[in-house]
């Protein structure tokens, strides 16, 4: 009976055990004035687990890590860093949490000519808004994010448009626990004579190949370049 019991007991808590946790993306890069250790999470999965939030879709995440040389100062810049994908092309510059989960909109909206009028409106967080970076990440036309959950809503025209406006609206702040997340969590920027750590939040488009992404660290001379190991393939 006890050895029964035993068992039972030996059996409950191989079940209760978490499943091993999943192998990370793993880059590093080096030169005279700096170290970069990164890991990238790819999916969305992975991103939720870092932040304790949902981004929505095409949305990288990197864990950075930079050193800098011994009786070195590093005046850390987040927009130093650029992630690029060899099998497209894509190219984007780090996002502002604003940029990903922000108050500000851009409200875009065109009107009609003499035969008739027409509206469409797309409510977008903007890029270039007050305290964010101006430019898409990706070198796109600056339109900015679809918010999330957003579509156009465009009204019928019997005739073509003959002008249009733009205009950045201010949203009522509310509670926000994605833009806190990506606040909190993000890489800092100053001037640091010891390592520091934070999150990076890029824009791209797709399935990504971990042998396809490269992060760039641009203002390094020479620029330090890091690629991801998938610990799934042999080496």
């Amino acid at each position: 009976m006890r050895l029964i019991i035993s068992l039972l007991a030996a059996a409950s808590v191989c079940f209760a055990q978490k499943p091993a946790a999943k192998p990370e993306l793993h880059g590093q890069g080096a030169d005279q004035k700096v170290a970069i250790d990164a890991v990238a999470y790819l999916t969305r999965d992975e991103i939720k687990a870092v932040l304790g939030q949902d981004p929505g879709e095409s949305i990288v995440v990197v864990k950075v890590t930079v050193t800098p040389a011994e009786g070195w100062k590093l005046n850390l810049i987040r927009d130093d860093f650029l992630l690029r994908s060899d099998r497209d092309g894509q190219k984007s510059r780090p996002l502002e949490p604003t940029q990903i989960a922000g108050t500000s909109v851009m409200v875009v909206g065109s009107q009609g000519g003499t035969q008739g009028t027409g509206m469409s409106e797309e409510r977008r967080v903007p890029w270039g808004v007050p305290g964010v970076p101006g430019g898409s990440p990706t070198g796109a036309p600056g339109a900015g994010l679809p918010m999330p959950g957003q579509t156009p809503n465009v009204g019928s025209a019997t005739a073509d448009t003959s002008g249009a406006s733009a205009r950045i609206e201010q949203r009522e702040a509310k509670s926000n626990p994605l833009l806190d997340a990506l606040k909190a969590k993000v890489l800092p920027e100053d001037e640091f004579e010891k390592p520091v750590s934070g999150l990076l939040y890029f824009q791209m488009e797709g399935k990504l190949r971990p042998k396809d992404i490269e992060l760039v660290y641009r203002k390094a001379p020479p620029r330090v370049s890091l690629r991801f190991v998938d610990p799934k393939k042999k080496k």
